[in-house]
């Protein structure tokens, strides 16, 4: 097997136009706060019958001939969902998302065996309350075979020590997303800094492998409901439309991931 090696490009793609910035430490407020109004999503995609409705909305689309903004604007309009990526969306102020680190560590079956961390880290703790979940993504933009999947978040200080979990909230062949239930004190966070690992392989011939992180912030009432990982990017689905910011990292291209 060829190994490749991992290196981090200096400008995103169209479909991830922002990249994860280090704002202010002094945080008085949230971003975007005043820019948006509330969404009561008319379809709700943490059910079942929710997810069916909002595939047959995007399929009455396609086939009618819309395009991607136009089918991005009716799932933003009915289901309060946004493309991840959407210049609507500012990055969080204080929050760092890191290129994430690609290693081969093992070969097993011929078949050598990957991993992506995505690491973040905030600088301060944000000034609104923190009710609803955040997310943290891994995104490939070609296919993979997820093995194992981990994150692991807790605050800077001993108020909240570090946490392990696998309940990712959603795996595919293109990334790993975790929901992140945040606790807040006035000078610590239990989502103050973290890192999540994806085990994987690869899925065919040998081609280059392009990773991206992102954590999705909510404060006040919103939070996010649901994640949905693809070969064109990730989908959020949030509670509101205020109250929310995106930081996305630079992304890491890896050469030779091979089945």
């Amino acid at each position: 097997m060829r190994r490749g090696t991992a290196t981090a490009l200096m400008t995103l793609a169209a479909v991830t136009a922002l990249s994860g910035t280090a704002g202010s430490p002094a945080l008085a407020g949230e971003p975007g706060a005043d820019r948006e109004e509330g969404c009561a999503p008319e379809i709700t995609v943490t059910t079942e019958a929710g997810a069916g409705e909002v595939l047959a909305l995007v399929d009455r689309l396609a086939a009618d001939g819309a395009t991607r903004a136009e089918i991005d604007a009716a799932l933003a309009d009915r289901a309060c969902m946004t493309r991840a990526g959407s210049a609507a969306l500012p990055p969080a102020d204080g929050l760092t998302v890191a290129p994430p680190d690609v290693y081969v560590i093992a070969e097993v079956d011929g078949r050598d065996r990957w991993v992506a961390i995505n690491a973040w880290r905030w600088d301060a703790v944000p000034a609104a309350p923190m009710t609803g979940d955040q997310a943290v993504v891994t995104w490939f933009d070609v296919p993979t075979t997820p093995i194992v999947k981990v994150v692991h978040h807790g605050g800077t200080t001993s108020q909240y020590p570090s946490v392990s979990r696998e309940d990712a909230a959603e795996l595919s062949p293109y990334g790993v997303g975790f929901l992140l239930p945040p606790q807040k004190s006035g000078t610590d966070m239990n989502v103050a800094t973290g890192r999540s690992a994806l085990v994987f392989e690869g899925t065919g011939p040998c081609t280059d492998l392009t990773a991206r992180g992102a954590f999705a912030h909510t404060w006040g009432a919103t939070a996010v409901t649901g994640i949905d990982i693809h070969a064109a990017g990730t989908t959020l689905t949030w509670s509101s439309t205020a109250g929310r910011a995106l930081t996305l990292s630079e992304p890491t291209t890896v050469q030779d991931v091979c089945a």
